[in-house]
C-alpha cells in the first residue's frame, strides 16, 4: 500500500512552524516541506492533487517527495506522446487539479502554445486556471511580455521561470518559492472575488476581442492545414496576420503556400518569420527547402544558371539553420533539458524533401550529400531518437539514411514507426521504396510495396503501379543476370496483384518461359494476353516481343491440325 502524505498540522489543527535555527542545518528535501507547508495552506485547500510533468525525471521525483511531505497528493508523470499528454491534461484540469508542466519552451516542433491550441481544439470548454507552465531560462522583458500575451489569452494565471543550469537543490528551492507566490496570488484573488489571468503589466492594453479573434483564426487555419485544405488555411492565417504579424502564423501560412507549390509567397513568409525570430532554426531550414525545390524547377525549365543560384541560396540558409542549432546546443551545455528532442529536425525535413539527384548538378549534389551526412551524424551522436519525437521527423531521418545507403538503419526506424501506428505504413514504406528505387534497389523496393499492399491503405492504385514498375525493373535485372526462373516468379507476383496493362506483363513472362525452353507455358501465357487484348500484336508496342509472333503462329497451326 502506498504511503499517504502526512498532514503537516498538530493535533490541535494549528500549523507547526519550525524555528530558523532548526531549518538551516537540515537537508534540502527535509527542510523545504517544513519551511513551506504552512505557507501553502490555501493552495493545498484548493489543489490537494498536483500533477507534475518535467522533462528532467530527477526534478519530478524530488518535487514529488517534497510536495508529499508538505501535505499534497502529488502525481508524477512519465514521458508521454503528445496525443496521450493532451488527453491526460484535459482529464486532470477538468477534475479541478493543479498541473505543473515543463514542456520544452524553445524552438521545439511542438511548443507550449501549440499544445494549448491542440487542447482547445480537442476540448473547447477546457479551463486552464489549474495549469502552471514552467520555463528554464533567462527571458528578456519583451520576450516575456510576448509569451504572457500568448498564455494569458488561454486563461493561464501563473508561469514559473526557473534558473537554467541550477543544482537540483536550487531548482527545488525556486519551485517552492514560486508555489508560495502562486499561493499568495490565489489567496489575494479569493479576497477580492476576482480571478484574473497573467499580469501583463501597465504597458499592455488588453484587447480581448482582438485576441479571441486571433486565436480563433489561427486555430481554424491549423485545423484546415492539418486536413489538407490549404487554400482555406491560407485565408485564415492571412486574416490572423492582418491583426498583427506573428512568427507562428507566418510559418503556418508559409507551410500552406508550400503545400500548394506557391514557393515565392512561402519564401516571403518564411523570411519574415526569420526576421521576427532570428535565433530560430526552423524558418532558415524552410527557406533552404523552398530554394532547393526551385533548383529542380529551374533545371526542368532549362535554366541551369538560375538553378545554381537557387542552390547557393538554399545551402546558405540550411547552414544558417545549422548555425542556430549549434548555438542553441552551446548555450545549453549545462541544461540539455531546454533543448528540443531533435534540434536538427527542421533541417532533416528540408533535406528529406529536397532531392536534386539526377539533375546533372554533380558538384552541387556532392555538396548537399556532405551536408546531409553531417546532419545525420549530428543526430546519431545524440543517440537513438526518443519515441515522443513526431513520426514525421523519424520518417525524415529514415529517408535520409536510405538515400545514403544505410538501409538497415532506415528500415528499423520505418518499422518502429509503423509498429506504433499502422496508419504510418503508407508514408513510411512509400518513402522507403522511393529511395530504394532511386538507388537502384528495385528488388527490395518491390518487396516493400508488396508488403504495403497487404495492409489497408489509401491510394492503393498508386502503390500498385509503383509495385509493378519496381517489379518489372527487378525482373529485367534478374533476367539479364541469367536468373530467368527468379524473374518469372517476380512477373507472376506482379500479375497476382492484377495491375493495369496485364497483357504486356504476360508477354514479358512468355518471353521468360521461352528463355527457359518451356514453349507450352509460353504459349498458354501468350494466349491469356491475347484473350485480354486480341489486337495485342498489331501496334508498335509489340515490337520488343516480336519473338512471340512465331509462337502465336505455332499455336494457330497446332489448333488447326488438332481440329483437322
Amino acid at each position: 500500500m502506498a504511503e499517504q502524505p502526512k498532514d503537516p498540522k498538530t493535533a490541535s489543527g494549528r500549523i507547526k512552524i519550525p524555528s530558523p535555527d532548526l531549518l538551516k542545518n537540515l537537508p534540502v528535501k527535509q527542510r523545504l516541506p517544513m519551511q513551506y507547508a504552512h505557507k501553502l495552506e490555501y493552495l493545498r485547500e484548493n489543489y490537494r492533487h498536483i500533477y507534475i510533468k518535467f522533462e528532467t525525471a530527477g526534478i519530478t521525483t524530488d518535487l514529488t517527495d517534497v510536495l508529499a511531505k508538505s501535505g499534497f497528493l502529488p502525481h508524477p508523470q512519465p514521458d508521454q506522446k503528445i496525443k496521450v499528454l493532451i488527453h491526460n491534461i484535459i482529464k486532470w484540469l477538468d477534475g479541478g487539479n493543479l498541473l505543473i508542466l515543463h514542456f520544452r519552451p524553445k524552438f521545439t516542433e511542438f511548443n507550449v502554445v501549440n499544445l494549448l491550441r491542440e487542447i482547445k481544439l480537442a476540448a473547447p470548454a477546457c479551463k486552464f486556471e489549474g495549469l502552471v507552465p514552467v520555463f528554464f531560462g533567462v527571458v528578456s522583458s519583451s520576450k516575456q511580455m510576448e509569451l504572457f500575451k500568448h498564455l494569458g489569452a488561454f486563461g493561464i494565471r501563473y508561469v514559473f521561470f526557473l534558473t537554467p543550469g541550477g543544482t537540483p537543490d536550487h531548482t527545488l528551492q525556486e519551485i517552492m518559492e514560486e508555489l508560495e507566490k502562486f499561493n499568495g496570488m490565489l489567496h489575494a484573488q479569493s479576497s477580492t472575488g476576482k480571478i484574473s489571468g497573467l499580469d501583463l503589466g501597465d504597458d499592455y492594453e488588453e484587447e480581448p476581442a482582438k485576441v479571441k479573434s486571433y486565436k480563433e483564426l489561427v486555430a481554424q487555419g491549423e485545423a484546415a492545414l492539418a486536413e489538407g485544405n490549404y487554400e482555406e488555411a491560407i485565408g485564415f492565417f492571412s486574416q490572423a496576420i492582418e491583426l498583427g504579424p506573428n512568427f507562428e502564423a507566418l510559418m503556418d501560412r508559409g507551410d500552406a503556400y508550400y503545400k500548394t507549390r506557391k514557393y515565392m509567397p512561402a519564401l516571403k513568409d518564411y523570411r519574415e518569420a526569420a526576421r521576427l525570430e532570428k535565433n530560430a532554426p526552423a524558418p532558415y531550414a524552410r527557406i533552404g527547402e523552398c530554394c532547393l525545390v526551385l533548383v529542380t524547377a529551374a533545371m526542368k525549365a532549362g535554366e541551369p544558371a538560375k538553378a545554381k543560384q537557387w542552390f547557393a541560396d538554399g545551402m546558405l540558409n540550411l547552414r544558417q539553420a545549422a548555425g542556430q542549432v549549434n548555438k542553441m546546443e552551446d548555450d545549453n551545455l549545462q541544461t540539455p533539458e531546454n533543448l528540443p528532442p531533435i534540434p536538427y529536425a527542421p533541417i532533416l525535413a528540408a533535406l528529406a524533401a529536397a532531392d536534386i539527384r539526377g539533375l546533372g548538378l554533380a558538384a552541387e549534389e556532392e555538396e548537399m550529400t556532405a551536408f546531409a551526412k553531417m546532419a545525420l551524424e549530428k543526430i546519431r551522436s545524440r543517440g537513438e531518437m526518443i519515441s515522443d519525437v513526431s513520426a514525421e521527423t523519424r520518417i525524415e531521418e529514415a529517408v535520409l539514411l536510405a538515400r545514403y545507403g544505410q538501409y538497415r538503419e532506415a528500415e528499423k526506424i520505418f518499422r518502429e514507426v509503423i509498429a506504433e501506428d499502422v496508419e504510418h505504413a503508407g508514408p513510411a514504406f512509400n518513402n522507403f521504396a522511393v529511395e530504394l528505387r532511386k538507388n537502384g534497389q528495385h528488388g527490395k523496393a518491390f518487396e516493400i510495396y508488396r508488403e504495403l499492399l497487404r495492409l489497408d491503405i489509401p491510394d492503393r492504385d498508386i502503390v500498385m503501379e509503383n509495385m509493378k514498375n519496381a517489379g518489372l525493373r527487378h525482373a529485367a535485372e534478374l533476367k539479364k543476370a541469367g536468373r530467368a526462373d527468379e524473374a518469372a516468379d517476380v512477373y507472376r507476383a506482379v500479375l497476382a496483384a492484377r495491375p493495369v496493362d496485364r497483357e504486356w506483363i504476360l508477354c514479358d513472362l512468355a518471353l521468360i518461359c521461352l528463355a527457359m525452353d518451356d514453349r507450352a507455358q509460353a504459349s498458354l501465357t501468350l494466349m491469356e494476353a491475347l484473350y485480354i487484348n486480341p489486337k495485342l500484336m498489331e501496334g508498335p508496342r509489340f515490337e520488343p516481343y516480336k519473338e512471340l509472333a512465331g509462337l502465336r503462329d505455332e499455336m494457330m497451326k497446332r489448333l488447326k491440325d488438332s481440329g483437322g
